[in-house]
């Protein structure tokens, strides 16, 4: 039975450290609606496109981002392209988990995320970890 992404009909786009087989299938049989990096720039591409150019392509397409880690929050270009493009974006607080935990991770935070992603309009960053379900992280743009 499909979950609350599902039913949401949000789609996700899911960035290259979540991979392109392990974490977007399990995701999938879920029912997540998402696309990788390597479906839509192609395995070649996908390796060289610029970070800010896939966070603004996916968040301009109304897509929720799923990042592998927290980099992307604290990197002051890439920070400025959410805050620019009003992404939304939910990273796993650990970037040593292997596929499956990551996979796993998300599901458990289904709900949060959906809820987050409906009721909050971006730029934002959310930290998802199993114990403490999601945290708004401080992007490093606008500066101080």
């Amino acid at each position: 039975m499909p979950g609350e992404a599902a039913a949401s009909g949000l789609r996700f786009f899911l960035d290259r450290g979540l991979g392109a087989r392990i974490v977007p299938c399990a995701l999938r049989q879920a029912g997540w609606i998402l696309e990788t990096m390597d479906e839509r720039y192609g395995k070649s591409g996908s390796q060289h496109i610029q970070d800010t150019q896939w966070i603004e392509e996916a968040a301009l397409a109304d897509e929720i981002l799923l990042c592998k880690d927290l980099a992307i929050a604290h990197n002051a270009l890439e920070a400025q392209v959410i805050y620019m493009s009003g992404a939304r974006v939910f990273a796993l607080s650990s970037a040593t988990l292997t596929g499956s935990d990551m996979a796993q991770w998300y599901m458990d935070n289904e709900a949060r995320i959906v809820a987050a992603a409906i009721r909050a309009d971006g730029p934002y960053v959310m930290c998802v970890n199993p114990r403490y379900g999601l945290r708004r992280l401080k992007l490093a743009y606008p500066p101080e």
